[in-house]
């Protein structure tokens, strides 16, 4: 186990943490199964050089800051988000493994076991549409955030070779969401393509889901459970 996974097991959630992710739409089981800490500084200098000049070398600079790990397919921990509340300052640091990995917010062991075994999956933005959607979709489908507005090479490879369902794009309502789905002519007159073309081609069965709101992060801000099942009907 690499340190960073080892010092991640061995924190736990504050309470005002866990308040405002279950006010965020987040399930209990999902907080927990996402491993979803609040961070406290490591008990001894961090060999990682990068990590250590980011944020000092006991990592006293995130100290109660919400973190959670990211995950490879083979359910190792390549790297971590973290957010600072109530600032919502965003970080993240990779280990060098990540570079060949798929980033997903939501895959886990437990996850990738639904996915392997032909389930759906859904994909949106961020790790609170993610939440959202978890009140929406069928319980044994599966949600993943791709961390913005775009599928990368190695998140279109992952689901060509694990998805044996449907992939469900559920991007924001906005240019950039939609433009991750559908696809854009660029400023110079280059086309250039959404996910719905990029799984296509290697031949995932993939579709956009029309809801109604901006994002279902907002939708769940607005109305919750009842907000999103409407939007989503």
């Amino acid at each position: 186990m690499n340190w960073l996974a080892t010092h991640l097991s061995n924190l736990s959630l504050i309470e005002p943490h866990e308040g405002y992710f279950l006010g965020r739409g987040a399930k209990e089981e999902s907080i927990i199964s996402f491993g979803i800490k609040t961070w406290q500084p490591l008990s001894e200098p961090c060999s990682d050089s990068e990590f250590a000049g980011r944020y000092g070398e006991f990592g006293e600079d995130l100290d109660k800051w919400a973190i959670w790990p990211l995950f490879s397919p083979r359910g190792r921990v390549v790297g971590f988000e973290g957010r600072k509340i109530p600032e919502k300052r965003v970080v993240r640091h990779l280990l060098p493994e990540a570079g060949w990995q798929p980033l997903f917010f939501g895959l886990t062991p437990e996850t990738m076991g639904r996915i392997w075994n032909g389930c759906n999956v859904w994909i949106v933005e961020g790790l609170f549409d993610l939440f959202a959607m978890q009140w929406a979709i069928p319980k044994e489908d599966v949600v993943l955030a791709s961390l913005r507005a775009k599928l990368t090479d190695k998140h279109v490879e992952f689901l060509r070779r694990f998805c044996k369902g449907w992939v469900k794009m559920v991007y924001d309502n906005d240019e950039a969401g939609q433009h991750g789905v559908h696809g854009f002519i660029d400023e110079r007159g280059k086309k250039r393509w959404g996910a719905l073309q990029r799984l296509s081609r290697v031949d995932v069965r993939a579709v956009a889901v029309r809801y109604r709101g901006k994002d279902p992060g907002v939708i769940w801000d607005q109305g919750g459970v009842a907000a999103l099942r409407s939007a989503f009907k």
